[in-house]
């Protein structure tokens, strides 16, 4: 707690989310001590059970990073961290929609039992997004891009190449949710969960950031704060 201590100090508090293990020695304390910092604690690369999953929602976890991907799995007699994020109303699930990280059932699973207000859409892209294939960097680890995704040359996954457009397009395509419901996932959800007042909804006193798409979902146009800085030609 010393050390997030110092670093959320340091940032000015600009540390809105941790993403946490509960179940590593000290973490249902440091928990219980994040309470006072107003920071959203996410459980992920987590291999806590069901009960740890629930004495971890207990102290404040709200959310889960990446479903899916790097926490327990389902199993029958074993929900993991996977059952119990999915079936706990105070959690809202991260989703990286690239059918790289998660089959389109499941994502579909997700849909039917979060609804799109329990639904956060990541991309979790690495530098290599929107560039050719080829070797990237991450962290001092080489990464493969190509049209299966970024790999380490372990073959584990590295990241993705997905962009938030082929997310929402994905979503859409799996789901037939609602352009409301689309919304929510992208932008008014995330928005919420981290307190930011004048994001994710158009609305007076907010601020004035729009994505304008066309009828298949492709990126026309983006405002920020009410200055167009993206424009396709």
């Amino acid at each position: 707690m010393e050390q997030f201590a110092h670093w959320q100090n340091i940032s000015n508090h600009q540390i809105r989310q941790i993403t946490i293990a509960p179940e590593i020695e000290g973490g249902f304390t440091f928990l219980e001590a994040l309470r006072d910092f107003q920071v959203i604690p996410s459980i992920g690369h987590s291999d806590a059970s069901i009960d740890e999953v629930h004495k971890a929602v207990a102290l404040g976890v709200n959310q889960a990073t990446h479903l899916y991907n790097q926490m327990r799995p389902f199993h029958h007699r074993d929900p993991g961290v996977v059952g119990g994020a999915l079936l706990d109303e105070k959690i809202k699930v991260e989703l990286i929609v690239d059918f790289v990280h998660s089959h389109p059932q499941s994502v579909m699973l997700a849909y039917r039992l979060k609804g799109a207000k329990g639904i956060i859409l990541i991309t979790d892209a690495m530098r290599a997004k929107g560039l050719q294939y080829g070797e990237y960097d991450l962290g001092g680890q080489t990464v493969s891009v190509s049209e299966k995704g970024a790999h380490l040359a372990n073959g584990a996954l590295a990241g993705s190449i997905l962009t938030m457009e082929q997310a929402v397009k994905n979503m859409k395509a799996v789901t037939n949710c609602s352009l409301q419901e689309i919304v929510a996932m992208s932008s008014t959800n995330a928005a919420e969960q981290l307190r930011l007042s004048k994001k994710g909804r158009i609305k007076e006193g907010f601020d004035a950031d729009f994505v304008l798409l066309d009828q298949k979902l492709n990126v026309q146009k983006t405002i920020c704060r009410g200055k167009v800085v993206f424009e396709k030609s």
